[in-house]
């Protein structure tokens, strides 16, 4: 590898060491804060959130973007123990960065076509370590002097090299190190922040502001209750989980203070062109199937336990699961026949959510004030039920 081979891999690995880093911390954020907006989210479809949050956004509830930043720093590695010009022809390092960089070709054309086929979105900072992956690949392909073919056979010689230099081998060490502390330590997929507790100055702030708040009527009859709470939801949507962690206690709480002053509506809006004509691909393909079986088993009095089970198993969620869950559950073996049956009040919500413009899950809104991504604190949610209580 030529000294400006090795400079335009170091270069590239650098480049895509910074955008998969971007990349793993707001995949940190969102799994750690519920009230963080990525600034990546330019648009519907240009929205880093939906990407990372996908099916497509983790392996076995490692974020992919981690991924990213190890395979960025182990080329940066290889490249960076390149050997002198004199020992270009017999320098084994583009080979292994050609080798390395052919998986991450092929691992970022999986992806690509995860994104922009099936999900039908795209994530800026995912299209730059895209590019890095490339860029790395052909002047990697170009720069080596040794067969990639030769590399299994030197792969031994070449550990006992490092092996027996005590600062490639403390580097080796410190490398394997930090990627298992990575793994161990980065928050998994199907992990959700507690609800962060209110301040007095965010309380009173939020009541100044409350009152002048846009109101929408969503014809939805009261039922005599004096506060009627909306949500817009989809049982794979991180967000819509954790909102219902948080929101299920207070609402238990007013149901034993207020009885019947405090009426929640639980409307469907699954990510998935299956049954929802406004949503561009399949985000979360098991969601038409989650809200059916969740009012399969709301008219057989077993909401709650479908409910919880959906929830709980959200990072494994797929239609298979969902009708073997249906069966063990509530007893139906035919959960085709009553998919069918159930998906006309399905799309009855999604037509209400289109007249709403909704763009987000969960989207709430309490007697007719729309919650901002559907993500305030607890304590300001049961505040904003009991400004409305007590309202004259």
């Amino acid at each position: 590898m030529s000294t400006t081979s090795r400079r335009l891999i170091l270069g590239f690995a650098l480049v895509g060491l910074g955008f998969a880093g971007a990349s793993a911390w707001v995949h940190y954020k969102l799994l750690t804060d519920a009230s963080y907006s990525s600034p990546c989210d330019l648009s519907a479809t240009f929205n880093c959130t939906q990407v990372y949050l996908s099916r497509f956004g983790a392996v076995a509830g490692v974020p992919v973007a981690l991924g990213g930043v190890i395979w960025f720093a182990l080329v940066a590695l290889v490249a960076g123990a390149a050997g002198r010009p004199a020992d270009v022809k017999n320098d084994p390092s583009g080979a292994y960065v050609f080798a390395l960089s052919t998986v991450g070709l092929a691992s970022v054309l999986y992806l690509g076509y995860a994104s922009f086929v099936v999900l039908k979105l795209a994530c800026v900072l995912c299209i730059g370590t895209y590019v890095a992956v490339a860029g790395i690949f052909v002047t990697s392909g170009l720069a080596a002097s040794v067969s990639v073919t030769g590399l299994p056979k030197r792969l031994g010689r070449d550990l006992s090299t490092i092996v027996s230099q005590p600062t490639a081998l403390l580097i080796a060490l410190l490398f394997l190190a930090g990627t298992a502390s990575l793994v161990a330590f980065f928050p998994k997929e199907g992990t959700r922040p507690p609800s962060p507790p209110a301040t007095q100055d965010q309380a009173k702030q939020f009541e100044d502001i409350w009152w002048q708040q846009p109101r929408v009527d969503l014809g939805i009859p009261a039922d005599g209750a004096k506060v009627i709470v909306v949500k817009f939801n989809d049982y794979q949507c991180p967000g819509c989980r954790t909102t219902h962690e948080w929101y299920k206690p207070v609402l238990a709480k007013f149901q034993k203070s207020h009885p019947g002053a405090v009426k929640f509506v639980l409307k469907d809006w699954p990510w998935s062109a299956k049954c929802n004509f406004n949503v561009p691909g399949e985000m979360h393909a098991a969601a038409c199937d989650a809200a059916a079986a969740a009012r399969l088993a709301r008219d057989r009095g077993k909401f709650d336990e479908m409910e919880t089970w959906l929830f709980a198993n959200q990072a494994t969620l797929s239609s298979q699961s969902i009708v073997d869950a249906v069966k063990q559950l509530l007893g139906v073996t035919d959960f085709a026949r009553e998919y069918a049956t159930r998906l006309a009040d399905i799309r009855r919500d999604i037509a209400d959510g289109a007249a709403l413009s909704i763009d987000t899950t969960p989207t709430l809104f309490i007697n007719g004030v729309r919650i901002a991504r559907g993500l305030m604190p607890a304590e300001l949610f049961e505040l904003a039920i009991t400004l409305e209580l007590n309202k004259k």
